[in-house]
């Protein structure tokens, strides 16, 4: 995981510092007015490879891109954005879960659980083991979790968490806890 350093840079805006786990080293500057200069320093380098200028709309675009919400790599069964206290994941429903057979609407996801389901993506895998499938964007409370399929949700970290354990296989889950 990368280390993020930050400073204040008063009557300028604020730096952040990502060391990468190939030790490359991104600084991105915000400055009080909107703008954004990102430099990325390759290993042991005082100086930078590159240097980009952006504008607040551009950078906030690039960072969308970049977070995943526009499109979600198709090896990845689990991938998170959070954005404050709200946390958007995209979890598998495992074969063998608490929730499989179930709808939305049976287990009261909203009012009991405080999570909300965006998307449901019903996925197969074809002969070259591609993930392809159908997106069922706000699904209503008829809709039933599937072993195979992923789904979209958002939520707290605690509760997203507790909703990741209900989509996992219930035995998993068991040996997690022993743990």
């Amino acid at each position: 995981m990368a280390t993020i350093k930050e400073a204040e840079l008063p009557g300028l805006g604020k730096k952040y510092e990502v060391t990468l786990e190939n030790g490359d080293i991104v600084s991105v500057i915000i400055h009080d007015e909107g703008t954004r200069e990102v430099y990325h320093f390759p290993d042991e380098e005082e100086d930078p490879l590159s240097v980009v200028t952006m504008t607040d709309m551009e950078s906030r675009q690039l960072g969308s891109i970049i977070g995943g919400a526009f499109y979600q790599p198709k090896m990845l069964e689990k991938l998170e954005a959070a954005v404050a206290d709200l946390h958007i994941e995209w979890i598998a429903v495992k074969e063998g879960s608490e929730v499989a057979g179930q709808s939305i609407g049976d287990m009261r996801l909203r009012k009991d659980h405080g999570i909300i389901v965006i998307a449901a993506i019903e996925g197969k895998k074809d002969s070259r083991k591609v993930r392809r499938g159908n997106t069922r964007i706000n699904p209503g409370p008829g809709y039933i979790f599937t072993p195979g399929h992923t789904v979209v949700a958002a939520g707290t970290k605690e509760k997203m968490k507790l909703f990741e354990d209900m989509l996992k296989n219930k035995k998993d889950v068991e040996r997690e806890n022993e743990n």
